[in-house]
C-alpha cells in the first residue's frame, strides 16, 4: 500500500469548497492555501498551510487528526488546529505541511 504524499497542488483546486470533518459537526470552507519556501534544499516538498473558515460557534473543534472530506471531492486525513481569528463572526483553523 502506498501512502499519498500531499502537496500544495492537491489542495489549490479545492479553495472555496466545503470540507466536513469526520466525527464532528463541523463543515468549513477551505479559505486559502499558502505556499512557503523550502527551508532545506533537501526537503521533499515546499511547505504549505491550509486555512479553513467556519462561523464562530460557542465551541471549537479540538486540534487533532481528522478525516477531511471535501464535497464532491477527495477525503484526506491530517492534523488541524484552531488559530486566533480577529473577526468576531468567524473561526479559522489551519493544517500545516512542512
Amino acid at each position: 500500500m502506498s501512502e499519498l504524499f500531499l502537496e500544495v497542488h492537491h489542495f489549490e483546486p479545492l479553495v472555496g469548497k466545503t470540507a466536513r470533518f469526520g466525527g464532528t459537526p463541523f463543515a468549513m470552507t477551505l479559505e486559502a492555501v499558502s505556499k512557503g519556501q523550502k527551508f532545506l534544499p533537501t526537503a521533499k516538498r515546499d511547505p504549505f498551510l491550509l486555512i479553513f473558515r467556519s462561523r464562530r460557534e460557542p465551541y471549537f473543534m479540538r486540534e487533532g487528526i481528522y478525516d477531511c472530506a471535501f464535497d464532491d471531492g477527495p477525503t484526506y486525513s491530517f492534523y488541524i488546529s484552531p488559530v486566533h481569528t480577529p473577526e468576531q463572526e468567524w473561526q479559522d483553523y489551519q493544517a500545516v505541511f512542512s
